[in-house]
């Protein structure tokens, strides 16, 4: 290892300390931080919620930080020999295509554990719009991708369709944020990736789910057949 720099910033320090903790498999407490990088308890959790909020940490039952997604191997779920920059690759062209009919941010999430991962992300023109998320793992529990792909779907949040159905995530995650998403039926990836529409909650309303629905479908299926056609 290195020596440690002349100038360093404590707060980058700190994150990175405890970043390698966790990715060792250690569990931290806020008064534990606390107490070993010298600092308030309420600047620690204020580290560690940065950590949750990045994915390098999540919460447990009993106040306990656990290591998270972003600590895990992103790969793992997908065929041998693939990456997660084959698989942008290969649904990004159809992203933009969603993107163009809907007029809004688009991405893809694959299911990892609890969180979805977002591994694609298009963004909308307009000038009030959802920023690109690619990159970000969300709690499946509450995402739209992570309800489309039936994981803890309350039926509440679900609108059926002839085949399949759209899952709406109404700023459960983010105030102002709202997200409809479908389930990708790949052989490749079965029940583990999902396509989402995303927009100001300001433009959502019961009529925008039927102007999405057939691009969403059509998204899904054109995806899906690129993912597979190997």
């Amino acid at each position: 290892m290195e020596n440690r720099p002349r100038y360093s910033l404590n707060s980058v320090d700190n994150a990175l300390r405890m970043i390698h903790q966790l990715k060792s498999g250690r569990i931290l407490y806020v008064s534990a931080v606390a107490t070993e990088l010298n600092v308030a308890r309420s600047t620690a959790h204020r580290l560690l919620s940065m950590l949750v909020h990045h994915g390098f940490a999540s919460r447990g039952t009993s106040r306990e930080y656990l290591p998270g997604p972003a600590l895990r191997d992103p790969s793992l779920g997908l065929p041998p020999g693939w990456t997660i920059a084959d698989l942008r690759f290969r649904v990004t062209p159809h992203l933009r295509s969603l993107t163009d009919v809907t007029g809004e941010t688009t991405n893809v999430q694959l299911l990892i554990g609890e969180f979805t991962h977002v591994i694609a992300s298009v963004e909308s023109e307009r000038a009030l719009r959802v920023g690109n998320r690619e990159g970000q793992y969300l709690p499946a529990e509450h995402s739209s991708g992570g309800k489309a792909l039936n994981f803890h779907a309350a039926p509440a949040c679900r609108v059926k369709g002839e085949s399949a159905f759209l899952a709406v995530n109404d700023q459960e995650i983010e105030s102002g944020i709202t997200a409809v998403g479908m389930a990708i039926e790949s052989k490749a990836l079965p029940r583990c990736i999902a396509v989402s529409v995303v927009m100001p909650s300001s433009r959502f309303n019961p009529e925008v789910l039927e102007l999405v629905r057939d691009p969403l479908s059509a998204a899904a299926v054109s995806i899906a057949t690129e993912v597979d056609r190997d």
